[in-house]
Formats: C-alpha cells, sequence, structure tokens
C-alpha cells in the first residue's frame, strides 16, 4: 500500500505519496517559489475569499511559477490522490464508507481542505454509456436530466448529494440539464471541463479539440484544473478548446445545436457548407472545402448525420463535386 504523508509547510493541505516517480522533480519545502504556491494554495482552498487578481499577478511576475502551480496541484487533486484513496478501498461498501469518513477527517484537520464531496465523487459507482459509431442514443438520467450521445460517444455517469458529473472519453453529447442548485452539472473532458448553469449544451470532444455550443442558458467552459479563468457561452455562442488556447467561434443557430439527434436532417435549397458543417461534428475525420463557389452551392435531400463519410460520397455524385482523401482528413473540391 502506498504510504501516505502531509507536507508540513505553511500549508496543510496536500496529501503527497512519499515514493515520487523518477522523473518528477522533488519539490522542496525551502524553495522560495514553492513556499509561496503552498500559500496561494491555501487560500484558494480555504474558506475565505480569493482574491484572483492578486493570484494572476503574482504568476505573471516569473514564468517559473506557473509549472510550480501545476505540479503541486496535480498532487492533491490527481492521480496521487488516487492512489491514496484506493489504498483505502479494501473491503466493500462498509469498508469504503469508514475509509471516505477516516479520510474525509484526515484532510479536514490537515488544513480545511474541501474533501468530503470530492472523496464522495471519488467513490461513486459510475453508470457507463456508449454508442457505436452511426447510433443516437437518448439516456434519461435519474434527475430528468436527457443526455444524447452519438459519434462513438462513451460517458460515465456519478450522481452524489453535492454532484453531477459526466466523464466523456470521446464523440459527441448534447445535454438538456434538469436545474439543480444544489448539484451543479458538469461534463469532464479530461482536458476540459464544462459547467452547466442551467441550460441545454452540445460537446464534441475529438484528439486535440474540444467544442462546446450552447442552445440555452449558460454554460462555464475551460481547461481542467483550478487555475486557467474559463470563459462563459449563453444561448447561440460556441468555442474550442486546441492547443492554440481557448477561444470563441462563429455563433450558432440553437435549432443547428445537435441536429444529429433526429439522426436524418432534411435539407431544402441548402448551402453546401452548412451540410457539411454538420456532417462534420460525428465525421472521423476533418472536411474541407477547397471552393468558395462549391461551398456555397444549394443542395438538397435527406441526410443522415450519423453516417458523415457515406453521406458526402453519396452528395458528390448527385451534385458533380469531388471528395479525397488527404493526410490532413477529407477534401472537398470540383470535378
Amino acid at each position: 500500500m502506498p504510504s501516505v504523508t502531509i507536507w508540513r509547510g505553511p500549508w496543510w493541505t496536500c496529501i503527497w505519496r512519499s515514493r515520487k516517480s523518477k522523473n518528477e522533480a522533488a519539490l522542496s519545502e525551502n524553495s522560495s517559489i514553492e513556499f509561496q504556491a503552498a500559500e496561494w494554495i491555501e487560500r484558494r482552498t480555504g474558506g475565505e475569499p480569493f482574491d484572483e487578481t492578486a493570484f494572476q499577478a503574482w504568476l505573471a511576475a516569473d514564468p517559473g511559477r506557473q509549472p510550480v502551480f501545476d505540479a503541486m496541484w496535480r498532487h492533491i487533486m490527481g492521480s496521487d490522490m488516487n492512489a491514496a484513496l484506493r489504498a483505502y478501498d479494501k473491503r466493500g461498501a462498509s469498508g469504503r464508507n469508514l475509509a471516505v469518513g477516516g479520510l474525509a477527517a484526515l484532510l479536514v484537520v490537515a488544513g480545511g481542505y474541501k474533501a468530503t464531496p470530492s472523496v464522495e465523487l471519488y467513490f461513486a459507482q459510475p453508470r457507463e454509456y456508449a454508442v457505436a459509431g452511426e447510433e443516437v442514443r437518448e439516456i434519461r438520467l435519474e434527475d430528468g436530466t436527457r443526455l444524447f450521445l452519438a459519434g462513438g460517444a462513451d460517458v460515465k455517469v456519478r450522481y452524489t448529494r453535492h454532484d453531477r458529473v459526466v466523464e466523456l472519453g470521446q464523440g459527441t453529447i448534447f445535454a438538456k440539464v434538469a436545474h439543480d442548485e444544489g448539484r451543479p452539472f458538469r461534463v469532464d473532458t479530461g482536458e476540459a471541463r464544462i459547467v452547466d448553469i442551467g441550460t441545454s449544451f452540445e460537446v464534441l470532444s475529438k484528439p486535440g479539440e474540444i467544442r462546446v455550443s450552447v442552445a440555452s442558458g449558460v454554460v462555464r467552459f475551460g481547461r481542467s484544473g483550478w487555475f486557467d479563468k474559463p470563459i462563459e457561452l449563453i444561448r447561440r455562442q460556441s468555442a474550442t478548446l486546441d492547443r492554440t488556447g481557448l477561444k470563441r467561434t462563429a455563433d450558432v443557430s440553437p435549432d443547428n445545436v445537435a441536429r444529429w439527434r433526429s439522426e436524418w436532417v432534411e435539407y431544402k435549397g441548402t448551402p453546401l457548407r452548412q451540410v457539411i458543417a454538420d456532417l462534420q461534428t460525428l465525421s472521423p475525420l476533418p472536411i474541407r472545402i477547397a471552393d468558395e463557389s462549391l461551398a456555397n452551392k444549394l443542395v438538397g435531400g435527406r441526410i443522415r448525420l450519423t453516417d458523415p463519410v457515406g453521406q458526402l460520397q453519396n452528395l458528390a455524385i448527385i451534385y458533380e463535386f469531388q471528395v479525397r482523401r488527404s493526410d490532413n482528413g477529407l477534401i472537398v473540391s470540383k470535378n
């Protein structure tokens, strides 16, 4: 069982495994940056108001401070915490309850870290759902929230007294969230966190890109973790998170958010660019239109959005354009 120690510095909230990997630099209590970082984390996890402006100014004053924060925070909320928790999970439900109570008490005594909801969430048994690439599935969760899955999506759903969390491994989902002020609803993709503030929204998770589009209400979208500032999106707004950062994209009509829920969509005199944008949501490959005049070409017909590549090839035959595969995806061009 991994041993767990409390780092006794100015800040008592971090739980550390005593054995660190060979590739991980040991953090020293004597370093001034680490010492100051510990004090900031103590303020952040305590019950007092947090001075975000002062914190951002402290980070900006020295480029070496952000990596120290990241390393410390991973120890608090990352795999090391999970490993420590697993060490307590030995004897079924009653053993887990004792573990949660004992570890939560330890963390509270260690410095007021708000651990009870986090530990409860960790031990909550997830419900897992998945769909094949061309499937659309609707799930009604216990609180009345409707969750639609497509694009090979797989999710784990955990509900506790304090939280409602959906972990999206891959694919695309649309959530129509039942309002509950006492239990926030959030979607975690690993790289990003999307928090509902009473709304319905779509989340697309692909390697290297996460996109959120809001059909109604408000969501908060940002990187996972405490120290990156999220943005708020309202009805019609959309944003992406990729290697270049978090940024707003063109507004979307609420009627066009997650149109794939119907699987089949009827188009009449619709620009090809719009049809391709809808197909792109569930396409395993990026689709690019090489010619602007082709992008404005009006097309129609009944299109199955859950079969993006096949439907694009059918359109190419009917409207006499070409689809070719490149290293960067699919390119649509004139014959």
